[in-house]
């Protein structure tokens, strides 16, 4: 299912107005106190979340522990309840379970297995609750689909695969929530989502860079009307573009354009620094959806850095490198290539 950029505009037009007539200036839920970070509802969760995210893979490692716990303490202090961590993200989920302990039950919590089989999915959940002092999370996510092979990711659907343990986590409380984090190469989550119904939240690449480079962004934009069209909810990754996060230095526009994509709850920002995390909370508080004018500038802008194979461009084809190794491109024979 593909979007026309026609249908993309009228779609961001019309969340746009919606948003404006909602109250807070188009921010999020109404009857929000003023100065507050803006909510949204994600999706069949009817969950409220904080329309900023803080993703921990930087601060999990890399930096020293007191630097992790400023930040996380920062992001608290500015508003922010949801938090996004991971068994791979070094020593993320040990530093983030502490410091949010007093407020857990204000917070939304996330985190992940790699693993398509039930086995190792029930034992990185495990893990993770204990490291992060709790007895449940918010959203446990299949993380990285699209990385693999279709045939190696329909293995989640198999009778002793990963989503059967994601639902048996989900009822027998061990998680609220259960979706999956969004890779590139979309074939294999549209086929999870064809085949079971039980996602509740998914979590792909959106920023307008994505959008234009050929491999994988058409399907983004029939991803998120999808998860629309079934009421999933949708938090954005990638939105300053990843590690280095080149989209950096058109802040506004970036997380902007993000939270302008029609049925995006929440934008997800990994930070290194007290200053990045305040950074990332003064867009939130002030975030105003794009008009249809400035979602079009956006787009041809995202367009033409793709166009000039600007270094821009390239962040994200490294990034999906990275993730999976570069073997994986050789092995599945494709013709995706760093620019």
């Amino acid at each position: 299912m593909h979007q026309t950029r026609r249908e993309f505009m009228k779609s961001a037009l019309a969340i746009g107005a919606a948003a404006n007539l909602a109250g807070a200036g188009g921010n999020g839920l109404e009857g929000e106190p003023p100065g507050a970070m803006p909510r949204r509802v994600l999706g069949r969760t009817k969950q409220s979340v904080t329309i900023l995210g803080l993703g921990c893979a930087y601060a999990g490692g890399g930096i020293p522990e007191s630097d992790t716990t400023a930040i996380i303490e920062a992001a608290l202090e500015g508003g922010v309840r949801y938090f996004d961590a991971a068994p791979e993200y070094t020593a993320a989920e040990e530093r983030l379970g502490p410091v949010i302990a007093p407020v857990r039950d204000e917070c939304f919590l996330v985190t992940k297995t790699y693993a398509f089989n039930a086995k190792d999915a029930e034992k990185d959940l495990a893990g993770s609750l204990k490291r992060l002092k709790t007895d449940h999370v918010d959203l446990f996510l299949q993380h990285g689909v699209g990385l693999r092979p279709t045939e190696e990711t329909e293995q989640a659907l198999w009778q002793d695969g990963s989503l059967a343990f994601l639902c048996k986590a989900k009822k027998e409380g061990l998680t609220r929530f259960i979706g999956m984090s969004v890779h590139a190469r979309h074939p294999g989550v549209l086929l999870l989502l064809d085949e079971s119904d039980a996602w509740d939240v998914v979590m792909p690449f959106v920023n307008y860079v994505a959008r234009a480079q050929d491999t994988g962004e058409r399907e983004v934009e029939g991803l998120v009307p999808r998860a629309q069209r079934d009421n999933l909810g949708v938090v954005a990754m990638k939105v300053l573009g990843g590690n280095p996060g080149l989209l950096a230095d058109d802040y506004d526009r970036a997380f902007r354009y993000a939270l302008s994509v029609p049925g995006v709850a929440c934008a997800l920002i990994g930070v290194r620094s007290v200053a990045e995390v305040k950074r990332a909370v003064r867009a939130a508080k002030e975030f105003r959806p794009f008009t249809a004018a400035e979602m079009a500038e956006t787009i041809r802008k995202g367009e033409e850095i793709v166009r000039e194979k600007s270094e821009k461009s390239a962040m994200l084809y490294r990034h999906r490198t990275r993730d999976f190794g570069s073997f994986y491109y050789a092995r599945s024979g494709s013709s995706e290539s760093v620019v």
